[in-house]
């Protein structure tokens, strides 16, 4: 049996559900929470839980959610964590992740017997992966997007990098998709990077072809080298992809595309702009739930085309 830690924070009942989803994303994405609720404890507040097979120190707690605090205009609360009684939670875990269909991907873990759908893109993640597994709207929106510019670029062989690759499910899925291409996947976190190249293994995509690497955004000498890419992910968070922004487009191929995401939907225009000043322009906007997920490319390409097909339209913006 999985030992596991309840990680709480309470906050303030006046907090909306875009606001509480900037604090519940630090814990799902940046953070690797197996799993993450929130709910109204029994004064009306907000409470979010998190559980942990291997919880962060609470520095690293204060840190991440800093910014988030200063974000909302609310003084910084600590994080309770306390150890939960022994059970079997990845079996219980395993239970509730069936496999997930995001357009072609089809993501999966081991303990599902299903054969994967004819013609899909099966990606194995583990249950106790669940911060990768697809679940998130901000992975389903990168997975929706890369697939939407798979059918619209014919180039066999692509160039990718994952930046804050977490599971690396972003980048393995376009390999899956495209082999033969060669993929970078680069996190600041040494779990991520150790996730990331176990990831690759297990489902069985060469290791020549993906390299994993711990780096602070453009830091490390193998993700400058590698540039320019042809697909750039980046699922982090919108103050830290502004701060990159120029790195960013510095790396991207001169008809690469850029996919951002972990960006509320009230923090896509400041995003948008930012780029816009380092030389990018929108392609496609996909808005699930409270988050946005962009399409961009180098502006010098001028305007192009809708990159979503008309069924996509309820979520899609051309």
């Amino acid at each position: 049996m999985t030992a596991l830690f309840q990680a709480q924070l309470h906050l303030d009942e006046t907090l909306t559900e875009a606001q509480l989803a900037g604090f519940e994303m630090v814990f799902s994405e940046l953070l690797d929470a197996e799993a993450t609720s929130h709910l109204r404890d029994g004064g009306g507040d907000w409470l979010i839980e998190a559980l942990f097979t291997n919880p962060p120190s609470v520095e690293s707690f204060a840190a991440l959610l800093a910014p988030v605090f200063a974000a909302c205009d609310l003084p910084p609360v600590p994080v309770r964590i306390a150890p939960l009684a022994a059970r079997d939670w990845l079996a219980e875990n395993r239970a509730a992740f069936p496999p997930r269909r995001i357009g072609r991907f089809w993501v999966y873990g081991s303990h599902v017997e299903t054969s994967p759908p004819p013609t899909s893109w099966p990606l194995l993640v583990e249950a106790a992966q669940a911060f990768g597994s697809g679940t998130h709207p901000t992975t389903e929106g990168c997975l929706r997007a890369g697939e939407a510019i798979l059918r619209r670029d014919g180039r066999r062989l692509w160039r990718v990098l994952d930046m804050g690759c977490g599971s690396a499910i972003l980048g393995l899925g376009l390999l899956r998709a495209r082999p033969g291409s060669r993929l970078i996947a680069a996190d600041n976190d040494s779990l991520a990077v150790r996730t990331a190249a176990e990831n690759a293994r297990i489902n069985r995509l060469p290791g020549r072809r993906v390299r994993a690497v711990l780096s602070q955004g453009y830091a490390d000498p193998a993700v400058r080298r590698t540039a320019p890419y042809d697909l750039i992910f980046a699922n982090i968070l919108a103050g830290p992809l502004c701060g990159m922004a120029r790195d960013q487009m510095a790396a991207l191929g001169p008809k690469g595309w850029l996919i951002l995401s972990g960006i509320l939907n009230r923090q896509a225009v400041m995003v948008e702009r930012r780029y816009a000043a380092a030389g990018a322009r929108v392609t496609a906007r996909l808005h699930i739930g409270d988050w946005t997920t962009l399409v961009l490319r180098p502006a010098r390409l001028g305007r192009l085309p809708g990159l979503w097909h008309p069924r996509e339209a309820e979520t899609a913006e051309l």
